[in-house]
């Protein structure tokens, strides 16, 4: 960048300037004054920093990141509930069964009875059962209305982890873009840390020439000393926006990394209207509220059927027993509480609720039914008009930033252009002074700093804005 180069220009320049009376280890002490020397002393840990790139940090954090690792886990609960209301609705239970009783009698009780010898003899039995269960084969679709209740909810729930992983890839995006930012603004204080040092130097070995004054070698301690302060506090904003990215990526705490890709400013190109389309078809507050409603009116559906006397037609179920005895053995088809050999039944009924919690022909149920409905209809269209506000305006502070960032561009490219021509100035004729010189340096640091800012807060706004609406990139088109 244009700034690393006019920083090397006037290190060296300052460097030329105070080599008649620097000592050679002062002189060594400049020359190591190198653009990564704080990031360096910042980055040392018990292991060498890792490089890494964007693509490579979402394909891991996809893979380690805690939160997803314990979706996963909550996603397949999910899938439990789901296959018991399928079988529920599609398959009667069968169980299987082994039974096996051994008994003996050590004595007799005297009494009025007189007992045989058989009665001492040991017994024993043992039986295999294998069980049909009960059925229902058909009550109106109310089995049915509680199965699409699992099933949608089942949808909902791959369709949030889904989510999730797109929230972890734009978290993992921020949080690469942060820390880049922020190394990047570390060593903008670095380059003003060196040139506020070597501007101290230049002062005291003026000294003894009698072109300077205690006063200005003061002046510039105090100048050393806050661009100092601002290099320490940007040096903790780089360990913080590290500490979220080791967790976001599964890291051990502390691991630090080397970051080579520069952030990429691309405006939007899309309109309010696309964008709000966008949202009502894909966004997940959206399919939340939706499938909130839709519930809700199964549930009002299932209470009317349930209040109304309608039969509902079961299959009774078969048990199907082998019994191995001494002399033969035998196996019989019995319906439960039968004893013929084969009987498959069905049985017609219905229940009609007159009074009770529920209110008269459940009058209650029905009403608390409607108010659900009423309130998740409600509770989706508040959201819909609620998000509109939210995209509108995340999308006015994209194009603020978009205006900010040309603007500022401007402004840093003016401002390393008096950088230049002050310090030329500095060291032909001396007709510039040291706070002139402080003042282009800090309105190009600054300018610096507030560019990289701009297009980081744009960067996370547009990230926000498409978690938001439910998609992995902002559309492009017009």
């Amino acid at each position: 960048m244009k700034s690393v180069c006019t920083f090397m220009y006037i290190i060296l320049a300052l460097w030329s300037l105070t080599g008649f009376s620097l000592s050679a280890q002062d002189k060594q002490n400049v020359e190591l004054s190198t653009l990564g020397a704080g990031l360096e002393k910042s980055s040392q840990g018990s292991t060498a920093p890792l490089e890494l790139k964007l693509a490579n940090a979402i394909e891991r954090g996809i893979k380690m990141n805690p939160d997803l690792l314990q979706q996963k886990i909550s996603l397949r609960a999910s899938e439990l509930y789901y296959e018991d209301a399928r079988d529920t609705m599609y398959s009667p239970s069968i169980s299987f069964g082994i039974n096996s009783y051994y008994a003996t009698k050590v004595g007799k009780v005297h009494g009025p009875s007189n007992y045989s010898s058989t009665e001492l003899q040991n017994s024993t039995s043992q039986s295999v059962e294998l069980s049909l269960g009960q059925y229902t084969i058909y009550n109106f679709g109310k089995d049915k209305l509680i199965y699409d209740q699992a099933q949608l909810d089942w949808t909902r729930a791959k369709d949030l982890f889904e989510e999730s992983k797109r929230t972890v890839k734009f978290q993992i995006i921020i949080a690469f873009w942060s820390l880049k930012s922020a190394l990047d603004k570390l060593q903008s204080y670095e380059r003003s840390v060196n040139i506020a040092q070597s501007i101290l130097d230049l002062q005291k070995s003026r000294m003894p020439l009698g072109k300077t004054t205690e006063a200005d070698i003061s002046s510039s301690f105090v100048d050393l000393m806050n661009v100092k302060n601002l290099r320490d506090s940007a040096e903790s904003s780089v360990t913080t926006a590290t500490l979220n990215l080791n967790i976001l990526l599964g890291d051990p705490s502390g691991t630090t990394y080397i970051i080579n890709e520069e952030i990429s400013f691309l405006p939007i190109k899309v309109t309010e209207k696309i964008l709000y389309e966008t949202y009502l078809a894909q966004a997940p507050d959206i399919k939340n509220a939706r499938k909130d409603f839709i519930k809700a009116q199964m549930n009002l559906e299932l209470s009317e059927k349930n209040r109304l006397p309608l039969p509902a037609i079961k299959f009774n179920g078969i048990n199907l027993t082998y019994t191995p005895k001494y002399y033969s053995s035998s196996a019989t088809l019995n319906p439960i509480g039968s004893n013929t050999n084969l009987n498959v039944s069905t049985s017609i009924g219905f229940t009609l609720p007159l009074s009770g919690p529920g209110g008269l022909f459940g009058s209650r149920v029905i009403e608390g039914a409607e108010i659900q409905v009423s309130q998740a209809n409600l509770a989706l269209t508040n959201t819909a008009n609620r998000d509109l506000q939210t995209i509108l305006q995340t999308v006015r502070n994209i194009r603020q930033y978009e205006n900010t960032i040309e603007n500022n561009r401007q402004l840093y490219s003016s401002s390393i252009s008096v950088l230049e021509s002050v310090f030329k100035k500095f060291v032909t004729d001396k007709s510039v002074s040291r706070l002139e010189i402080r003042d282009a340096l800090a309105q190009a640091r600054d300018s610096e700093i507030g560019l990289s800012e701009a297009i980081l807060s744009h960067l996370i706004n547009k990230t926000q804005l498409a978690s938001f609406i439910g998609v992995d990139y902002l559309p492009r088109m017009e």
